[in-house]
C-alpha cells in the first residue's frame, strides 16, 4: 500500500525508480491544471490573478518559495474538506486518460520487477498523494502545504519547496543504511522533465528523461541518458505556454 509523505520507509535491496510528476508523467504543471479545475469550479477566486501581477517583479527576489505561496492564494480561506474532495475528484478527472500512457506503463513494469517506486513531485502534496495512489506508488512526496481548518492567504510551506535537493533529503530513509549523498543506487531508475531533477537523476544508474529541458539535454546527453518525447496535447513552446496562462485564470 502505498504510505504517505510522513511515514519512514524500510531501506530495500532490490531497486529503485524515482519519478517526478509535472511534465513527466502529466504534460501538464499540476500546479496549473489544479488550478483551473478549482476556478472553473468557483469563478470568483479568479481574482486571484489580481493578488498575483504585484508580486510579478519580485519573482526573483521571492524565489520558488515565496512565489508558490502567492500563487496558492487562489485557494485562500477554502475549508480543508472543501479542497480534499476537489483533489480526489481532480484526480479522478486526470487519471489515466490525461497522463503519459507510456510512462504509467514504465510504472507498472518497475512495480513488477519488485523496485521500490516513489513519486518524488514540487507539487503540493494535496493532490499527490491521490495520484500516487492511483499509479500505485510505493510513496510519494510533494511539497507540504500548511492547512489548518481553511487554506490562508500566503500559507506556509513545511520543509520549503520539494525540489532539486530537498528531494533526496525527504527520501533518504528508504535508501540503504550507510548511503551517502550523491551515492549511486544499486539497480535503481531515475524519470524526469526537469534540469531541477538533476541531483535526483544523478543518484540513479539508469535515466530517462521526459521532454527535457534544454539544460537537461545538454546534462544528459553527456552520460548517455535515454529521452522519450510521448505525445503532448499541445504542440510547441508557444502553444503550451498559451495553455499554461489559460489555466491559470481558469479558462483552459
Amino acid at each position: 500500500m502505498m504510505k504517505n509523505s510522513e511515514e519512514r520507509g524500510e531501506a530495500r535491496s532490490s531497486g529503485y525508480a524515482l519519478f517526478d510528476l509535472d511534465q513527466t508523467i502529466v504534460p501538464w504543471d499540476t500546479q496549473l491544471s489544479f488550478c483551473n479545475y478549482v476556478l472553473k469550479r468557483e469563478p470568483l477566486r479568479r481574482l486571484h490573478v489580481l493578488g498575483l501581477l504585484p508580486f510579478l517583479p519580485w519573482t526573483k527576489v521571492l524565489g520558488a518559495d515565496g512565489m508558490k505561496r502567492v500563487f496558492l492564494n487562489y485557494l485562500a480561506l477554502m475549508d480543508v474538506e472543501a479542497l480534499d474532495q476537489y483533489a480526489k475528484d481532480f484526480v479522478d478527472e486526470l487519471f489515466p486518460e490525461g497522463m503519459y500512457s507510456e510512462v504509467l506503463e514504465i510504472v507498472k513494469e518497475h512495480k513488477d520487477a519488485g523496485r521500490l517506486t516513489i513519486l518524488n513531485s514540487a507539487s503540493p502534496d494535496v493532490w499527490v498523494k491521490y495520484l500516487s495512489e492511483k499509479m500505485g506508488f510505493d510513496f510519494y512526496y510533494g511539497t507540504r502545504v500548511e492547512i489548518d481548518k481553511r487554506v490562508s492567504f500566503f500559507p506556509d510551506l513545511t520543509g520549503g519547496n520539494n525540489k532539486g535537493a530537498n528531494k533526496l533529503g525527504r527520501m533518504r530513509p528508504h535508501f540503504p543504511e550507510g548511503w551517502k549523498d550523491g551515492e549511486v543506487l544499486k539497480d535503481s531508475y531515475g524519470y524526469s522533465d526537469s534540469h531541477a531533477d538533476i541531483p535526483m537523476l544523478d543518484i540513479c544508474e539508469h535515466n530517462t528523461m521526459v521532454h527535457p529541458t534544454d539544460k537537461l539535454i545538454e546534462y544528459g546527453t553527456k552520460r548517455g541518458w535515454e529521452t522519450i518525447t510521448p505525445k503532448r496535447p499541445t504542440k510547441g513552446r508557444l502553444q503550451f505556454g498559451w495553455a499554461c496562462f489559460k489555466q491559470a485564470i481558469g479558462a483552459y
